[in-house]
């Protein structure tokens, strides 16, 4: 059983890593089409496999098991991409030591709120027209089907 969790989550990270770099950051509102296909090709893989290999109440075990484990990688991708601290100590990270300058070249107010805006035209919040920003009123606030 437990190797069958290790498996499975090596798996889950396998296919996000995959899915990430076919579809980058493009959100539907509040997901990554990332994360949303990896949990459906996961869950699909999940289901014929263990259905036909074991039986239903094994498959059920790893159907909550994931979407429990989907449901924490959704929010710590969220807490990472939507705080600047984290992106700078993640910079500082990879690059071991940074110049300032340089460093204020590529990450700046204006990339932040570049990065920003794109988020919410991606997500469908805002609409850039002629130097416009105008907010988009829906009744639905949490997810746009």
């Amino acid at each position: 059983m437990i190797i069958l969790l290790i498996l499975y989550i090596l798996l889950i990270t396998t296919l996000l890593k995959i899915y990430y770099t076919i579809f980058k950051i493009k959100i539907y509102y509040p997901f990554r089409l990332a994360e949303i296909y990896s949990f459906l090709t996961s869950n699909i893989f999940l289901i014929f496999s263990l259905y036909f290999l074991y039986n239903t109440k094994l498959m059920l075990a790893f159907l909550l098991i994931n979407t429990l484990i989907f449901y924490i990688i959704y929010h710590l991708i969220n807490m990472i991409q939507t705080s600047p601290r984290t992106k700078i100590l993640m910079d500082l990270y990879k690059y071991k030591q940074i110049n300032l300058t340089d460093y204020l070249k590529t990450y700046n107010t204006g990339i932040i709120l570049k990065n920003r805006l794109n988020r919410f035209q991606t997500s469908n919040q805002v609409l850039i027209k002629d130097n416009e920003i105008i907010f988009i009123k829906r009744k639905k606030n949490f997810i746009n089907f």
